[in-house]
């Protein structure tokens, strides 16, 4: 399917501009049908089920992208196993802009609260005041170091790291942090039934191909002698990558590595990242070293629940230190049951709900702190 996409792509990206335009905006219109389908259902369903909190989400993604499915699509899924009347009602609007008629129809839909997921184009600002205007309450979710608007025109800022307070700078009233829930498959666990040496150990890295500049430190690390028997295994796409990434598959291929690398560097964008990554691996009892980021410090204690380096020295250190197999063990299931129960999808689904039927439940005017 990537592949088909990949190609569809490079065949529109050879169009005349013109052509392209066209396309856009055929697709911008089948969207708005799709989406007018999806309102007119949820509206039917409303008048129906009119005592239940009323959701929307707009989603700046699909399922493939990380955020979306931390802060979109997982609290969704969620909430609807708690009763909530949740909607999906676009998804794929980081680079593509809704219509004035989809504007007007979202508003008419009378949600009780809207859910913008990193959407912070000009439609999202324009569409986050007309509805805030008509009684609808507003949220921008957020997991990244993207500065916008948003903050300031819609009722509740959700951050998911204490690190990204910055972004609703003189919004402080407005901010509530709720952390990435855990995606791992439930009872998902390195076996240590059984205490053995491998031939390697392998050193497991997954990320974007665009961070993979972040492996440097850790490959420096690996030529060091005292680390003699490692082997670097990296979870992405593209051709220098080890094993290609594929959502089904994932879990598998973590769960057959020996220790989990997290390496960041001291950038705004990097340091600010929330403990998503962090959270994963211990619910999988892996073994970690990271970079010391802020988010990963409140989280994990340094040298019992995992290892933090700063530099290629520490990388080497920590690295050795796991070399003993009764040592992995140990760390990989050191503090796994708090991370377990404080930011299992349960605790934080139970978050995202309660702020927002707090938030659709209230009156009209100033929106109360949380």
């Amino acid at each position: 399917m990537r592949t088909i996409k990949r190609l569809y792509q490079e065949m529109v990206d050879r169009l005349p501009p013109r052509l392209r335009g066209k396309l856009a905006s055929a697709r911008r219109s089948v969207r708005g049908q799709r989406m007018t389908v999806r309102l007119a259902a949820a509206r039917a369903r409303r008048r129906i089920q009119s005592d239940r909190l009323f959701v929307g989400w707009l989603l700046s993604a699909t399922r493939d992208d990380g955020p979306t499915r931390m802060r979109g699509l997982l609290p969704h899924a969620y909430l609807r196993t708690r009763g909530v009347h949740s909607v999906v009602v676009a998804q794929r609007l980081r680079f593509s802009e809704l219509r004035p008629i989809d504007l007007a129809r979202i508003v008419r839909t009378r949600f009780d609260v809207v859910v913008f997921e990193t959407c912070n184009g000009d439609s999202a600002q324009e569409l986050a005041a007309m509805l805030r205007a008509a009684g609808t309450r507003t949220v921008y979710a957020v997991g990244e170091l993207r500065r916008s608007r948003m903050p300031e025109l819609v009722d509740r800022v959700v951050l998911a790291s204490g690190s990204l307070w910055d972004l609703a700078a003189g919004e402080s009233a407005k901010i509530s942090v709720i952390e990435s829930p855990i995606e791992a498959p439930a009872g998902a666990c390195k076996d240590y039934s059984r205490i053995d040496r491998p031939p390697s150990i392998r050193v497991v890295w997954v990320g974007y191909p665009e961070n993979r500049h972040l492996l440097a430190p850790v490959i420096q690390a690996l030529e060091d002698p005292a680390l003699e028997g490692f082997e670097l295994v990296t979870i992405s796409r593209g051709p220098w990558a080890t094993l290609q990434w594929d959502r089904a598959r994932v879990w598998g291929q973590l769960l057959q590595g020996d220790i989990a690398v997290l390496p960041y560097d001291q950038s705004e964008w990097q340091r600010t990242k929330p403990n998503t990554r962090l959270t994963m691996m211990k619910a999988l009892g892996l073994p970690m070293v990271a970079s010391p980021i802020p988010s990963f410090t409140a989280t994990l204690t340094d040298g019992r629940g995992c290892y933090f380096a700063r530099d290629v020295g520490d990388w080497v250190r920590a690295l050795a230190a796991l070399a003993d197999p009764e040592r992995r063990r140990d760390m990989g299931l050191a503090e796994r049951d708090e991370v377990l129960a404080r930011y299992g999808p349960e605790s934080i689904g139970d978050r995202w709900h309660e702020l927002l039927e707090d938030l659709g439940r209230a009156p009209a005017g100033p929106v109360r702190s949380t």
